[in-house]
């Protein structure tokens, strides 16, 4: 399976005041299509938490946008479980290449992936990514 990418940019030119920017494209082939999106939901909610002004957009970055760039990595994905990590870089060090987050996995054995399963997966990434960029 095709890793699910996402990107968070926080760009003077995407939103104004230099809030983030999410952007969310699910794979054209994939059969969990609904879980990708609930899945970006889920992330971009959880992001609003500490980025209120965090806007959403349909696709995805062609190039990593300048600025504070998170990216979300679906590694993979079925009815029952999803796995995935975060990545990211900030504008003050957009040379370097992007720090990588730990691996998390939400799995519901006796049931499909549901709101619930989605919340504490995008919760767990966020936290455990531990994300701090400098202020500007």
């Amino acid at each position: 399976m095709v890793p699910f990418v996402m990107a968070v940019a926080g760009t003077g030119s995407a939103s104004a005041g230099g809030a983030p920017v999410l952007y969310c494209e699910a794979p054209a082939t994939a059969e969990d299509a609904e879980v990708y999106r609930a899945a970006c939901a889920e992330v971009a909610r959880e992001f609003r938490l500490k980025y209120p002004l965090l806007a959403v957009r349909d696709g995805a970055a062609v190039e990593k946008p300048a600025g504070d760039v998170i990216r979300l990595d679906i590694i993979k994905v079925d009815r029952h479980a999803i796995t995935g990590r975060l990545a990211w870089t900030g504008k003050k060090s957009s040379g370097a290449g992007y720090v990588l987050g730990p691996v998390i996995t939400t799995t519901i054995s006796d049931a499909e992936l549901n709101t619930r399963t989605l919340q504490e997966f995008a919760r767990g990434l966020v936290l455990a990514s531990k994300i701090q960029f400098p202020k500007s």
